[in-house]
């Protein structure tokens, strides 16, 4: 048996897969390179994200889902927005934060949603990854 190639620090994401093409629409999207890193915060607080540049100015994290979306799907995209606000701030580098979900969320993140008004308040940017097209920006 075979290891497939993983890209990024972290290791965890193999370069077939789902969240490896997000990753690199919402990069070609944003005309920059992401990949998977631990970032090392102050109090020696380690934490993993899922993109982010070499400068670290973009982060980015993923929900992918396939078929039916369901409530822990957006529970997720909750709990990954929050952590790309509260990584803004322990970055000096203060970086855009980007949340990439899969088209079947994109319900969840209506122009009239809450979800989509925390977003924009919070200064997140959503982003709809389709299969074979760019992504679309909702907030």
């Amino acid at each position: 048996m075979t290891d497939r190639p993983h890209i990024g620090e972290t290791g965890r994401m193999q370069a077939e897969s789902v969240e490896h093409a997000m990753l690199r629409a919402v990069g070609d999207w944003l005309g920059t390179s992401l990949e998977p890193r631990t970032l090392s915060l102050a109090g020696g607080i380690r934490v993993e994200v899922e993109g982010i540049d070499q400068a670290e100015t973009v982060l980015v994290q993923l929900v992918p889902t396939s078929g039916q979306p369901k409530s822990h799907h957006r529970n997720k995209a909750m709990a990954d927005m929050l952590k790309l606000v509260w990584l803004r701030s322990a970055l000096s580098t203060n970086p855009r934060a980007v949340l990439c979900i899969s088209e079947p969320l994109a319900r969840f993140f209506s122009a009239a949603s809450w979800p989509s008004t925390a977003a924009r308040d919070l200064g997140v940017g959503i982003v709809v990854y389709r299969p074979g097209h760019p992504v679309e920006q909702l907030v």
